[in-house]
């Protein structure tokens, strides 16, 4: 691995897996009645939790870089987890479904994107770094 590299941000890299997982996630939403209706909710419900992401991967961007797969998996779990204890927060009636957990559940596909893309684009930089 080229050393240079991974002791940089690839912060386009962090910020073009987000548009590209919103934009390939949502895809399946465009062919539904709801699709602009719910993309842009979904989107600025999304900036605080890419906020955060942002610090802590400026934070520790040379861990990240090094192993993007594990941090990539990682977040995905954490997310996936977020959603499955916010619908044991609501219990088991679906009825009330608040617009927060519609929100986190139409954006796991997008998180999805975003999580297999950004690793796969680090190696790819790293191929062509070295």
């Amino acid at each position: 691995m080229n050393d240079s590299f991974l002791r940089q941000p690839q912060v386009e890299l962090f910020f073009q897996a987000y548009f590209i997982g919103m934009t390939l996630g949502h895809l399946p939403f465009f062919f539904d009645d709801i699709a602009f209706i719910a993309f842009i909710p979904k989107f600025i419900v999304s900036l605080p939790v890419v906020f955060v992401l942002f610090i802590f991967y400026r934070v520790k961007y040379c861990e990240i870089n090094s192993r993007p797969f594990l941090w990539s998996s990682i977040v995905f779990i954490v997310i996936l987890l977020l959603i499955v204890a916010v619908f044991f927060l609501l219990g088991e009636s679906i009825q009330r479904l608040t617009l927060l957990a519609f929100l986190l559940l139409i954006s796991l596909p997008s998180v999805l994107v975003a999580c297999l893309y950004f690793p796969v684009m680090i190696r790819l930089r790293l191929r062509k770094a070295v």
